[in-house]
């Protein structure tokens, strides 16, 4: 809806006001009127007019006079001034209206086809003023967006760089160490546990950068796979116990020891929100005190469906009204000195906040006070299963993690496919003890020369290769009819590529960098399998 044009009517007669506003009367029009320059001049000061119709003949102020007044005013000046007179036309007169900043003169008797046109042309040059200005505005606003944006885009890059760099460092470090002729077997220990610390930092790092993108771009999805909430709270009171002692800080975690239902939601999301909040509140607090405490409780509305909550309270450095104020936003932290003092990228809370509101739920906070400590709700809806409910699947998963990772793999035969002769070396060397039989390709097409020659028991796929990547090498594979498994090796973590992997005709996924814990794992499952077969034949 267009905003209503103002004008104004200045005249002495009030018959004359109630004629002029009868003839230019529209609903795109608002009227204001004065019978003297006094009460003009406060009009003109309080509102803004698209056109200003004086009388020219008025006791003490004339309207040219008035008009001279107007245009002393700065901000008064593009206001537009028709005078409405009973003079003659003369050119003398003429002169003196446009010469007091008149830009067009009305002579009575009234014409009111005349009057409503000349009106009109200035109503709509008015809107579309008021137009160009609001988009003027909208462009400033715009402006100081992207500029903010910008700066707080550079902080966190520069920020990032720091983040980066200082856990990259510390591995080029020990690992220049590690490569020295004279390394005793204590020191070793200690630099390759350094350098594990280190990896897993900056993994963490780009898990964070990749959420972040996602939520960007408007495609954080949640899973939905069964789970025992108890377990998943006592691993994360176990995790933060740990990290609690490491900075000196006392944790209190209060949860129910026993659940009667299984939930569906995403275990791993949920803990990682868990373990972001908890993990704040242990970092802002040396020495002090953390207190969880989380519930879970029936929706009124819904039965099924639960509401956890989890309210995580330390007595740390707390936070400032105006440090509340930026607390969610992408790229910041409360401020520089935080930065400084505690390190990260200020990407953690506004990540979990998306994935609780992902999960129907919010993250609030309480309340903070500097130097008292800070109080956050964390809430999430979880699906309830039947009572009692154990998960097929994740019973199944237990009974794998039981028979992984365990035993030789003699009699086995792999194919290792990836152009990176760096990561070939590293599954040699993950796989040295295991006994099992490996051979290397580099590229697809000498990975599909292999299957043809030799027979594989399981096939390790790397997917980003130059010519023929992967999945195109995984689909050739499996129109040459090779049934065995095909597990994809990728860096992307995202759930998609994943899909595309078994679309292509992988049988599972690892995701760079790959632990030696995991390979096994994988390995040891997939081909127990044949090993059972084996000895059925």
């Amino acid at each position: 809806m267009t905003n209503k044009t103002k004008i104004l009517i200045v005249d002495d007669y009030n018959e004359n006001i109630k004629a002029l506003s009868e003839v230019i009367a529209k609903d795109d029009v608002e009227i204001y009127t004065a019978t003297n320059a006094e009460d003009a001049l406060e009009l003109i000061s309080s509102h803004e007019f698209g056109l200003a119709l004086l009388d020219v003949q008025m006791p003490n102020i004339t309207g040219f006079e008035l008009a001279k007044i107007i245009r002393s005013v700065k901000r008064f000046r593009a206001l537009p001034i028709i005078f409405v007179t009973a003079h003659r036309e003369d050119s003398s007169f003429v002169f003196e209206g446009y010469q007091t900043g008149a830009v067009d003169l009305l002579f009575k008797p009234l014409d009111p086809n005349m009057v409503r046109a000349k009106v009109q042309m200035f109503v709509e040059l008015a809107q579309q003023r008021a137009l160009l200005q609001a988009h003027v505005t909208e462009l400033e606003h715009l402006r100081v967006q992207a500029e903010a944006a910008n700066l707080a885009k550079s902080q966190f890059l520069a920020n990032m760089s720091h983040e980066i760099r200082t856990p990259l460092a510390a591995v080029m470090g020990f690992a220049e160490l590690m490569s020295g002729s004279k390394v005793e077997q204590r020191d070793l220990i200690q630099y390759s546990s350094a350098v594990k610390r280190n990896g897993h930092l900056l993994m963490r790092l780009i898990d964070d950068i990749l959420d972040l993108s996602k939520i960007e771009a408007n495609k954080l999805e949640l899973e939905n796979v069964k789970f025992d909430l108890g377990e998943l709270l006592h691993d994360v009171d176990a995790t933060m116990s740990f990290r609690a002692r490491e900075g000196s800080t006392n944790i209190v975690f209060k949860h129910p020891e026993n659940f009667n239902y299984q939930f569906t939601s995403d275990p791993v999301r949920i803990k990682q929100v868990l373990i972001n909040i908890i993990g704040n509140a242990i970092k802002f607090t040396p020495n002090g005190n953390v207190s969880v405490e989380v519930t879970c409780k029936p929706r009124a509305n819904d039965p099924t469906q639960m509401k956890m909550t989890a309210i995580v309270s330390d007595d740390g450095i707390g936070l400032s009204p105006e440090q509340t104020a930026r607390l969610f936003q992408p790229f910041t932290q409360a401020d520089a000195s935080t930065k400084r003092h505690f390190g990260g990228t200020g990407l953690g809370l506004v990540i979990s906040r998306q994935i609780a509101r992902a999960a129907g739920g919010e993250i609030r906070l309480l309340g903070s006070q500097i130097g008292k400590g800070s109080t956050f709700e964390i809430e999430m809806i979880l699906q309830a299963e039947a009572l009692g409910e154990v998960s097929e699947n994740l019973n199944k998963e237990k009974d794998s993690d039981i028979i992984q990772g365990q035993g030789s793999l003699k009699g086995h035969r792999i194919l290792a496919v990836d152009d990176s002769p760096d990561n070939l070396i590293l599954l040699e060397h993950f796989l040295k003890e295991s006994e099992v039989e490996i051979v290397f390709a580099e590229n697809g097409l000498k990975a599909i020369s292999e299957i043809m020659k030799n027979d594989f028991d399981l096939v390790l796929m790397d997917l980003q290769m130059p010519g023929m990547d992967g999945h195109e090498t995984t689909m050739e594979v499996r129109k040459m009819k090779f049934t065995k498994p095909i597990i994809a090796l990728t860096a992307h973590a995202i759930r998609s590529e994943h899909e595309k992997c078994k679309k292509a005709g992988c049988d599972s996924v690892l995701t760079k960098p790959i632990s030696r814990t995991d390979l096994l794992d994988k390995l040891h499952y997939y081909l127990k399998g044949s090993v059972e077969a084996n000895k059925d034949i």
